[in-house]
C-alpha cells in the first residue's frame, strides 16, 4: 500500500551507519497499526512500570494504544510512522500539526536499541517530517521522572517551557513537562 504522506517524508541513513540493511522512517498505513500497537506493548512493558506503575501501563496501552483508539487519532489527523531497521520495525512516532507547533504524540524505540544513536535518529527524522509539513515549531510531552527520555530530548535541542499535571481518566495524571524544540525548518537547509 501507497504510504499517505509524500515521499519526501521517508527519512534515509546510510546502511553502513548502522551495520543493518537500511534504516527508514516510513509514514504508516492503517495496516501498519498493528505493527505500532505491538511495538507499544513491547516497549511501554520494559519501560514504564518503574516511573509509572504497572496498573497506570495497562491503563494507558488500553488507552492510547487499541487499535480503535490509532484508527480514531490517524482519522483527527495524527500521522504515524515506523522506524525500520531493515525489514523489522524498531520504532515509531505520531504527530500532529497545529496552528503554533506541531505536537509529537508518540516517539519510542525498542529498548535494546537505546544508547547507540537511532533514538537520535528517530527525533531528527520526526522533526524533519514536521518541517516539511510546514512547522517551525514541535513540542512534545515527556514524563518528569523519565529522566532518560528528558537528556535525549535535550541533547536533540528540545527544552523545558512547562509543567503539567493531566488527569487521564482512571484516577490516573499525565505528571509532564512540555518541552519544544524551535527552528526546524533548518532540517530542510541540508
Amino acid at each position: 500500500m501507497t504510504p499517505p504522506f509524500a515521499a519526501s517524508t521517508t527519512a534515509s541513513l546510510p546502511a553502513s551507519a548502522f551495520g543493518v540493511a537500511g534504516i527508514e522512517l516510513v509514514p504508516a498505513a492503517d495496516v501498519d497499526l498493528a505493527t505500532i500497537a505491538a511495538l507499544a506493548e513491547r516497549i511501554w512493558w520494559q519501560v514504564y512500570p518503574p516511573i509509572i506503575g504497572a496498573a497506570q501501563v495497562h491503563y494507558m496501552l488500553g488507552r492510547g494504544y487499541a487499535l480503535p483508539s490509532l484508527r480514531s487519532a490517524r482519522e483527527a489527523g495524527t500521522r504515524f510512522s515506523l522506524l525500520y531497521l531493515g525489514p523489522y520495525p524498531a520504532g515509531f512516532s505520531a504527530w500532529q500539526g497545529g496552528v503554533d507547533a506541531a505536537f509529537i504524540d508518540k516517539l519510542y524505540l525498542l529498548p535494546a536499541l537505546h544508547g547507540c544513536g537511532l533514538g537520535r535518529w528517530l527525533i531528527e527524522a520526526t522533526c524533519r517530517q514536521i518541517a516539511i509539513a510546514g512547522h517551525d515549531v514541535a513540542r512534545l510531552r515527556v514524563n518528569r521522572h523519565n529522566r532518560a527520555a528528558i537528556r535525549a530530548y535535550g541533547r536533540a535541542g528540545f527544552s523545558i517551557i512547562a509543567s503539567d499535571c493531566l488527569p487521564i481518566g482512571g484516577g490516573y495524571v499525565m505528571d509532564d513537562y512540555i518541552m519544544e524544540r524551535t527552528a526546524l525548518n533548518a532540517l530542510l537547509l541540508d
